[in-house]
């Protein structure tokens, strides 16, 4: 106390001026440290909602593939079964296939679906794709996410990775029964590699029954994404694709429905 009041006037003018500085410098330091988090944390959630836009993007084009999976589920069910009953037939002599296992008049151009072999399996040309997904978890994008919504898509892509597989066996099962388009001896080695084969192509088909449109429509739900009308759009377009390209489905192609109305 007997230093301060030695101080004279001027002194403590320029002890109080100097303190002053030293709180707005500080403040300011402060302000700036604030601004940047506050500036970061917006970026974030930019980034974060870019995210979900492509994740969202991924999800469409699954329950696309889904949606044309279980219009055409009746027409794998015949096709197993009418290569079943050839396999365990007691024939040796196997004629080939010719007819299409989806439509009684072919388009005018390929649409929507890809084949080994035309006439034994046609199917999707899926898109069970996790690019989005990746991205985002490599880059730490989904950080600032709840993390109900994070473990929501978590299984949403461990089931997609599971598709993905399925369609890779089936693949694999449908090019060991390519050879059955053409005219064969059914050896005994020959009938087991086959049956073998479709009991591929049966398991597959129930497990696309199993994780089905409305099962993908349920998970976009719950992330707050309602597609009703946008599938509503996708579907008639996709019927005057149809019908524009001249294609006539056979009657086991159901008609597709909308999932977002059926989970209602």
């Amino acid at each position: 106390m007997a230093l301060v009041r030695r101080l004279t006037t001027e002194q403590k003018r320029g002890i109080g001026h100097w303190a002053m500085e030293l709180v707005i410098v500080i403040g300011g330091v402060l302000i700036a440290l604030w601004l940047q988090q506050w500036g970061e944390r917006r970026q974030a959630q930019r980034n974060l909602a870019l995210a979900e836009e492509a994740i969202h993007d991924e999800l469409r084009e699954t329950l696309k593939s889904l949606i044309w999976r279980e219009s055409i589920k009746q027409c794998h069910a015949d096709r197993i079964k009418l290569l079943k009953s050839a396999l365990v037939a007691p024939r040796i002599e196997w004629p080939g296939l010719e007819e299409n296992a989806l439509w009684l008049v072919p388009p005018k151009g390929m649409i929507g679906t890809e084949s080994i072999i035309s006439s034994v399996y046609w199917r999707p040309l899926d898109t069970f794709t996790d690019a989005a997904w990746r991205s985002a978890l490599a880059t730490g994008t989904l950080a600032p996410m709840d993390r109900k919504r994070f473990a929501l898509l978590v299984n949403a892509y461990d089931q997609i990775q599971f598709l993905r597989d399925t369609r890779d066996r089936e693949t694999a099962a449908t090019e060991r029964l390519a050879a059955l388009t053409f005219p064969m001896r059914l050896t005994p080695e020959v009938r087991s590699d086959m049956l073998q084969g479709l009991y591929v192509l049966d398991r597959s088909r129930f497990t696309f029954a199993l994780i089905g449109p409305s099962t993908v429509a349920g998970w976009m739900r719950e992330l707050g994404w309602n597609d009703r009308a946008e599938f509503d759009r996708y579907l008639v377009d996709d019927a005057k694709e149809v019908k524009a390209v001249g294609l006539v489905w056979r009657p086991c192609v159901a008609k597709s429905r909308n999932p977002f109305i059926a989970t209602q």
